[in-house]
C-alpha cells in the first residue's frame, strides 16, 4: 500500500531551459557530464558532446519559486571522477517574453577547464567546454 509520505507532489515547471554541453577540448566523446544544482532544477545532468556530432538539446525544467536563479555548475570527468571546473550561473526567466537570459558565469579560479555560453534561441543554450 503506498503511503501518504511515499507520493511526491507535482509541481507544474515554470519554464524550460535547453542546455547543450559542447566539448572543445581533446578528450573522448561523453567524457564530461555538467550537473547543475538549483532550486527547482534537481540535479539536472547534460552529457558532453563534440563539436560537429549530432546535437540534442537536454530540456530542464524549473520549479522553482523565484523566476530569478542562482544555479552552481559542475563538470564532472567521468574517466578519473575529478571536477575540472566548478562555478556558477544566474538564470533570468522573462515571463512576459518566455526568454531566459543568463546574466552571469563565474567560474572558480582554480577550475582547470573553461566555459562559454551562446544563446541558441528564447530559451536554448550551448555551453562550450575548452582548456585553459
Amino acid at each position: 500500500m503506498i503511503g501518504i509520505n511515499d507520493v511526491e507532489n507535482y509541481q507544474r515547471p515554470n519554464f524550460f531551459i535547453g542546455l547543450n554541453l559542447i566539448d572543445t577540448t581533446d578528450a573522448k566523446v561523453g567524457t564530461y557530464l555538467m550537473i547543475l544544482d538549483a532550486e527547482g532544477i534537481r540535479d539536472a545532468r547534460v552529457s558532453s558532446v563534440k563539436v560537429g556530432s549530432q546535437m540534442g538539446y537536454v530540456c530542464i525544467p524549473s520549479t522553482a519559486s523565484s523566476n530569478e536563479i542562482a544555479c552552481t555548475i559542475y563538470i564532472k570527468n567521468r574517466d578519473n571522477s575529478s571536477y575540472p571546473l566548478v562555478g556558477t550561473i544566474y538564470l533570468n526567466y522573462q515571463p512576459s517574453s518566455g526568454i531566459i537570459d543568463i546574466t552571469t558565469l563565474k567560474i572558480a579560479p582554480e577550475s582547470q577547464l573553461d566555459l562559454d555560453v551562446d544563446r541558441v534561441d528564447g530559451t536554448k543554450f550551448d555551453f562550450k567546454l575548452k582548456a585553459k
